[in-house]
């Protein structure tokens, strides 16, 4: 059923209710409850009238916790539909069916209850297949096992070796001539002897950059090759296919 359909018949079933909770309060003796759901079903009817259907529906579920009127389901699944609650709608609607002798918008009423199981059912599969979709691209995922980013043991280990090493040279180098021209050694005063840069602190330097410099392409050709060694593989990821490997 249209919106604007649903619209028009909920209308018409607020009226009609209006009619017949107005009729009980003729009575001198009207029940508390009875009073408290016709203040709240009229507060649900302003509600839903001004399109504020999620205050509309909890003032009709207070409505019918006490009154029980059956009819208050057509309006709790009206309300719930505009909010796009199939799942809540469709109970509602099921409920007003089941309780009603002769409900009066029963064909209608079917029909839209028909219209949500379909609705339900197709998400409900949708969600099932992303699911199973996930299951298998998590579990058996090659390329988690043979990714282009994951090196092998021997590169990690000596492309590390190599950077400590280059790194040892490089602050040996850094030292060095941070103390050339300081003061060696001292008397009376007076400085006798200067730390000097000797050949030896630029071997170093020489060595440590030759050696980070060594790391990195290891790590680079390493890296590559790996990369290169892949062979072409199909996954199913929630969003599609992913083709990955050697073109």
């Amino acid at each position: 059923m249209r919106m604007r359909e649903l619209f028009r018949a909920c209308s018409a079933v607020v009226l009609v209710l209006s009619a017949s909770v107005a009729g009980a309060s003729t009575s001198a003796q009207e029940p508390e409850d009875d009073t408290a759901a016709r203040e709240y079903f009229e507060k649900g009817r302003v509600a839903f009238d001004g399109a504020d259907y999620e205050r509309a529906l909890v003032y009709f579920r207070h409505a019918y916790r006490l009154s029980q009127r059956s009819e208050l389901q057509y309006n709790i699944g009206v309300a719930a539909d505009r909010l796009q609650r199939e799942d809540e709608a469709l109970e509602a609607f099921e409920q007003y069916l089941a309780a009603s002798e002769e409900p009066e918008r029963e064909a209608e009423v079917r029909e839209r209850v028909n219209a949500l199981r379909a609705s339900i059912e197709e998400r409900e599969a949708t969600e099932r297949a992303l699911v199973d979709a996930t299951a298998r691209y998590e579990g058996s995922d090659p390329l988690a096992e043979r990714s282009g980013a994951k090196l092998p043991t021997s590169t990690i280990a000596g492309g590390s070796a190599l950077a400590a090493i280059g790194g040892a040279g490089v602050a040996a180098m850094a030292v060095g001539l941070a103390r050339d021209g300081s003061c060696k050694e001292e008397r009376g005063g007076t400085c006798v002897t200067e730390h000097s840069a000797t050949a030896w602190t630029w071997v170093y330097g020489g060595l440590g950059i030759a050696a980070l410099a060594g790391s990195a392409t290891w790590f680079a050709v390493s890296y590559k090759r790996n990369k290169e060694n892949r062979e072409t593989a199909w996954t199913i990821t929630p969003t599609g296919v992913v083709v990955s490997g050697k073109f």
